[in-house]
């Protein structure tokens, strides 16, 4: 935890706070060695807890349009499995925490305040559910990026040959809907005027104070892509609302 007086002058100051956090675990030992498997996560021994436990997608063949994975032993397969789920990614982040600042300038004050995380990984069950890969194409709604799909020989496409009614399995669960969850969010901002005494003194009002707050005003990450789906929407598969607020805080 870092904090700093940026400046401090007669009527000016300005403070900043940084916090941040990182934690390792290893699971050491299990009960007879046996590991457990837990949806899309394995305890296993010499791995992290959050390990995530999925058969790796490697991507569209640009012949045909055919899904692709890798099966247990690294070789590329058109068939999808459970037998080749391997051991894959953390959904422990490298380091994630705060960063908060406030100005006060005369009887104005400002603070924000933003978090954010460095690393992990996480499975969008949204992601998949919205990407039916033609099978559902006609009656439930389609995440922009089944527009990316293969449509002739030699394309280079993420989304594999769109079949309708058909099922190729693509959707299954895989590494396809694992996404980077690095982010940074800013979490709110606060302006206050605090009101001149002799505005409520005659009203036998001690103190007065008018705040502006403005809650979920941004969400960033830096792996999205221009007219394209990525962590930021995938995340919980609804946007988080913005708030704005105002309040007077009055002591008699």
């Amino acid at each position: 935890n870092v904090e700093i007086q940026v400046l401090q002058k007669k009527d000016l100051n300005w403070f900043f706070t940084l916090n941040a956090s990182h934690n390792v675990n290893r699971l050491v030992n299990m009960y007879n060695g046996i590991e457990k498997v837990m949806g899309n996560y394995i305890w296993r021994e010499g791995y992290d807890t959050n390990t995530l436990y999925l058969i790796r997608w490697a991507g569209v063949d640009p012949r045909d349009g055919a899904p692709l994975w890798y099966d247990a032993h690294d070789n590329l397969t058109r068939t999808y499995s459970t037998e080749n789920r391997v051991p894959w990614k953390t959904a422990s982040p490298a380091v994630n925490g705060g960063v908060s600042t406030e100005i006060t300038y005369k009887d104005f004050s400002f603070s924000s305040q933003m978090v954010y995380q460095l690393g992990g990984y996480a499975f969008s069950t949204f992601g998949r559910d919205v990407s039916s890969d033609g099978y559902l194409i006609m009656s439930q709604n389609q995440s922009i990026n089944q527009l990316d799909r293969w449509q002739k020989p030699g394309d280079i496409a993420s989304t594999p040959k769109l079949i309708w009614g058909t099922s190729t399995k693509s959707v299954m669960n895989s590494t396809r809907y694992v996404y980077n969850t690095t982010y940074l969010r800013l979490k709110n901002i606060a302006l206050r005027y605090q009101v001149p005494d002799k505005f409520y003194k005659p009203l036998g009002i001690s103190s007065c104070s008018v705040t502006f707050i403005a809650d979920n005003l941004g969400f960033f990450t830096p792996y999205g892509k221009s007219n394209r789906n990525s962590y930021k929407q995938s995340v919980s598969g609804y946007p988080m609302e913005t708030t704005y607020s105002l309040g007077v805080d009055l002591t008699f």
